[in-house]
């Protein structure tokens, strides 16, 4: 089956992506427990798959201080990856780790920043480890880079890296609990169309 666009995808294929969904999210729930040291529980991830420019519709957390980590995965594979998290709980998780107070998101230290980074690092490399390990290759990373503002700030800074692909979005919704909060978090696995051929021809 050729993929064209992301609704081409059938039934088989979805359970492929859920399946790495599933992965995904034991995988940053061990890695986060472990780095914060506390225990946190998350339902079943849900996969999304929507029109780019509804994407907003979806996830548009208030305020203009949300916060994104944004990965690009080059090599045999290529995709961007992005950790979307609201400003509430970016404040939570940036004084848990560091011992700092925080006022204001847009004015975190480095050493909160750095935190924040590392926690997107860590949800966004639990996805692609699971995808690597269900391809049977390496994935080559950049550093996380941070985006501070509103989420369609967030987002029109993602979708740059994919203009030339579908007019489609997938997106991974996981709702976790830390601390007594419910917490609703995304990821964005954007590959590009030739890269999610090979993933499905691979695993299909």
């Amino acid at each position: 089956m050729r993929v064209d666009y992301y609704f081409d995808l059938n039934e088989s294929h979805r359970d492929i992506l859920m399946e790495l969904g599933n992965i995904g999210t034991s995988n940053a729930l061990t890695a986060l427990s472990q780095l914060t040291s506390h225990p946190i529980k998350m339902d079943l991830p849900r996969i999304r798959i929507v029109p780019a420019n509804r994407l907003p519709e979806y996830m548009d957390y208030e305020g203009a201080r949300n916060t994104g980590v944004i990965i690009e995965v080059h090599g045999d594979l290529e995709c961007v990856v992005t950790f979307l998290l609201n400003e509430v709980f970016t404040k939570v998780i940036a004084e848990e780790l560091t011992g700092e107070p925080l006022a204001q998101v847009n004015a975190m230290s480095e050493m909160q920043e750095s935190a924040i980074r590392e926690v997107g690092n860590i949800m966004c490399n639990a996805y692609l480890n699971a995808l690597a390990s269900m391809l049977e290759t390496e994935l080559t990373v950049s550093l996380p880079d941070l985006e501070i503002g509103s989420c369609a700030k967030i987002l029109g800074a993602f979708s740059q890296e994919f203009a030339d692909n579908a007019p489609e979005i997938l997106f991974i919704e996981n709702t976790f609990y830390y601390l007594g909060q419910e917490v609703v978090s995304y990821i964005l696995l954007q590959p590009k169309l030739d890269t999610l051929q090979k993933i499905l021809h691979k695993l299909s």
